[in-house]
């Protein structure tokens, strides 16, 4: 009996000691680093390791009425809105070819994934050659087809620097987004575009009656997950861009590090990111209010 009664109580025991790990886990990764952070942006730390005095909600103060910030949001809603409108428009486009049973269709499908999976580093070098205002290969076409006359360095233009850095993400991340797509597109029901068919329904009028209605679900997960995962992209800007031309191209992630790391004000930047972490919660939950598929 006693044997019994120790075991029960294992039992019991046995479902916190499993996830114990993951909590600890958590608790050191995420919860920790952020209670630092919020304790920083009440201080005005300079350096790294160095101990700064309090100094109340002055880093709030100063965040919030900063142009550059505000400039970097900016920046950065023009780069989530780029990203977001061309991997949705090539994401739906290939997974729409892709939906096939041929031969063709079934081999890019496994070979289409390689761009994704290359590091970002790899991708910054790739297309860094490519766009090299000196020697890069797309200068050399289009001098070669008389379209310019003398290179030109796109990455290093303020114009152009942007849409480019949106294009190169863009093409490392779409081949994720086709994939979840077309694995939405496999589950609906084939005989819903069949009635369509016989009704006389264009491809056009299905795709907006039958096939985007469908993936609601899908593409809510896929803009709300997307959205954020674009707008705090730092690599890939910080290896071809570092920020520039003249901050052309400095989102809030950016921002916050040149402020920390290159300004040395890691309170102001510690504010920053509580201001941004804040802002990006509203969006959560204005989106998932009011962007969450109904359920029919």
């Amino acid at each position: 009996m006693e044997f019994a009664g120790k075991r029960s109580g294992w039992t019991k025991l046995l479902p916190y000691a499993l996830v114990a790990p993951i909590i600890i886990w958590i608790l050191a990764t995420i919860f920790w680093p952020l209670g630092n952070v919020i304790k920083e942006s009440f201080y005005n730390t300079g350096f790294v390791g160095t101990k700064g005095s309090f100094v109340g909600v002055d880093n709030y103060k100063t965040v919030l009425s900063s142009q550059g910030y505000w400039t970097a949001w900016g920046k950065s809603l023009y780069w989530v809105i780029g990203n977001s409108l061309l991997q949705s428009v090539l994401a739906f486009l290939t997974a729409l070819l892709l939906n096939r049973s041929s031969r063709i269709a079934q081999f890019f499908r496994t070979w289409m994934i390689i761009p994704w999976i290359i590091p970002t580093i790899v991708v910054a070098i790739f297309w860094q050659w490519i766009f090299n205002g000196s020697y890069g290969i797309f200068n050399h076409a289009l001098i070669s087809m008389g379209l310019l006359d003398k290179p030109i360095n796109l990455i290093g233009d303020s114009v152009w620097s942007m849409p480019i850095l949106i294009f190169i993400n863009t093409w490392h991340w779409f081949p994720f987004m086709t994939i979840i797509v077309l694995a939405g597109l496999t589950i609906i029901d084939k005989e819903m575009y069949e009635a369509a068919d016989v009704d006389g329904a264009s491809k056009w009028t299905q795709f907006w009656t039958i096939t985007f209605p469908s993936l609601g679900k899908i593409m809510f997960a896929l803009g709300l997950v997307g959205t954020l995962w674009s707008f705090n992209v730092f690599d890939l800007i910080e290896i071809l861009t570092g920020g520039g031309p003249a901050g052309a191209t400095t989102t809030v992630p950016l921002f916050v590090y040149q402020t920390a790391f290159e300004n040395f004000h890691i309170g102001q930047a510690s504010a920053a990111s509580i201001v941004t972490a804040f802002l990006l919660l509203v969006f959560v939950t204005v989106f998932i209010k009011f962007g969450s598929p109904k359920d029919e």
